[in-house]
């Protein structure tokens, strides 16, 4: 059983198998049975296994082990060869890319049969304590660029940098009739939704009573229907930016409306972070 370090961001466990053979590269197999209290997936921390096990196992080798990747669900084996791109001098990879093995693929690699089962000595992780969230004001022009899914003619991939210096001179206000998501004035919404969050902050309502609270305030009620029902959005369905632009990975959710804002010129917006 194998445990990332106690200085890891996540928590994760699993069986490691390590085979070795002089002038060859090593083989890791990991294996983990999801929902069985062994952390957070190996998909979700393929980097961070993948650089413990070299440091600690191959620490001396220019390149990783062979790194391959096995998923137990309902007795059923996924397996799949986890490609990295390698840093040899950090001992760490980078942009894992999966490829589907069978069985049979394993044992060439390995040049043996190999066990495909848990393995004993399992001890169970302590689960990791929730984020907490929390409403905070971010800058539109600095959103990360969003790639809109729901592709409308109206709503293309992204906003030149440029074009967000433009928009902040000289912005939109208003809606148009094309979509739900440019059906109003997000300049007006952001701005009560800013203010009626902070209200609710100094009256010391805590994240999850904020969304009644701020509906109910009078500034809230006066609103044309798309207005409350864009307010609503921002407080319920947050958007939650990974990163700012331009490094900024993209979103958790949100980059539609991110989109009109851009567009638009709206300075200021309600984002959730995570704390903790």
């Amino acid at each position: 059983m194998f445990r990332l370090p106690a200085g890891a961001q996540r928590r994760a466990s699993f069986r490691l198998q390590l085979f070795t053979a002089s002038g060859a590269r090593p083989v890791a197999i990991a294996t983990q049975v999801p929902g069985a209290d062994e952390g957070a997936s190996l998909t979700n921390v393929a980097e961070a296994c993948a650089s413990a096990v070299w440091e600690r196992f191959f620490a001396t080798d220019a390149e990783p082990p062979i790194w391959i990747q096995q998923v137990i669900i309902d007795d059923r084996r996924h397996l799949t060869l986890v490609e990295f791109t390698a840093d040899g001098a950090q001992r760490s990879v980078r942009r894992p890319r999966w490829r589907p093995l069978s069985s049979s693929d394993v044992e060439t690699l390995v040049g043996r049969p190999v066990s495909l089962e848990r393995g004993e000595g399992f001890v169970a992780v302590e689960p990791e304590p929730e984020p907490e969230s929390e409403y905070g004001a971010a800058l539109v022009a600095l959103l990360p660029r969003p790639e809109p899914f729901r592709v409308d003619d109206c709503m293309s991939a992204g906003v030149a940098w440029w074009r967000r210096l433009g928009r902040q001179v000289v912005p939109r206000r208003g809606g148009r009739g094309c979509c739900w998501y440019h059906g109003g004035d997000w300049h007006v919404v952001s701005r009560v939704a800013l203010r009626l969050t902070e209200k609710a902050h100094a009256a010391g309502v805590a994240f999850a009573g904020t969304v009644s609270y701020v509906m109910a305030q009078p500034d809230a009620t006066a609103l044309t229907g798309w207005e409350r029902e864009a307010l609503s959005s921002l407080l319920a369905d947050t958007i939650r930016p990974d990163g700012r632009w331009p490094s900024g990975e993209g979103y958790n959710n949100g980059q539609h409306r991110a989109q009109a804002m851009i567009e638009a010129g709206v300075r200021w917006t309600l984002v959730e972070h995570t704390v903790g």
